[in-house]
C-alpha cells in the first residue's frame, strides 16, 4: 500500500473515532458552528450534528479516495496544467499514467491532511461545554491545514 493510501485510511480511522467519541460523550446538543471570536453562534442535536459531519466529511474523503479511479477517465482536453507545454507533456498517452499516479497520491495526502482537520473539529465540538472556546482551539490547527496545503503546492509546483 502506498504511503499516501495509509496516510488517507489512518486519517479516515482517526476522523470515525472523533465521530465516536463524539456520539458517546458529547451532551444532547452539539455546538455545530462557532463564529470568528469563537463563540458557538448554532447549536444541533447531537444526531444531527453527527449525521452533517459525517455525511460531509465522508463526502469529502471518498472524493480525495476515488481520484485514482474516476481522474483517468478525465479527458485530456479538461486537464488544467500551469503551461501549454506541461499539458501536452503530461497529458501525452505514454505519460498520462504518471500523471494519474501523481495526481491520485497528492490528493490522498491532501485527504488526509482534511480528513485530521475534520477530527480537530468534531473533537472540539464534542468537547465544548460552554458558549465559547479560545479562538486559538480552531484558528491554529486551520491555519496550519492551510499552510500545510500551500507548502505541499508549492512543493508539487517546484517539481516535487
Amino acid at each position: 500500500m502506498k504511503l499516501s493510501r495509509a496516510a488517507l485510511l489512518l486519517s479516515t480511522l482517526v476522523f470515525i473515532g472523533a465521530l465516536i467519541w463524539v456520539a458517546v460523550t458529547a451532551g444532547d446538543q452539539v455546538p455545530a458552528h462557532f463564529d470568528g471570536s469563537g463563540q458557538v453562534d448554532r447549536m444541533d442535536s447531537k444526531l444531527s450534528f453527527l449525521l452533517t459531519m459525517g455525511g460531509i466529511g465522508f463526502a469529502v474523503i471518498a472524493l480525495f479516495a476515488s481520484i485514482g479511479w474516476w481522474f483517468p477517465k478525465v479527458p485530456a482536453s479538461m486537464v488544467n496544467l500551469p503551461s501549454r507545454t506541461m499539458h501536452e507533456y503530461w497529458t501525452a498517452a505514454e505519460n498520462r499514467p504518471e500523471l494519474n499516479r501523481k495526481m491520485a497520491e497528492d490528493l490522498e495526502w491532501m485527504g488526509a491532511a482534511t480528513a485530521l482537520l475534520f477530527a480537530w473539529i468534531a473533537g472540539v465540538a464534542g468537547a465544548t461545554t460552554g458558549d465559547s472556546v479560545s479562538v486559538w482551539v480552531l484558528a491554529v490547527p486551520t491555519a496550519l491545514y492551510l499552510l500545510a496545503i500551500l507548502g505541499y503546492v508549492v512543493f508539487v509546483v517546484k517539481g516535487g
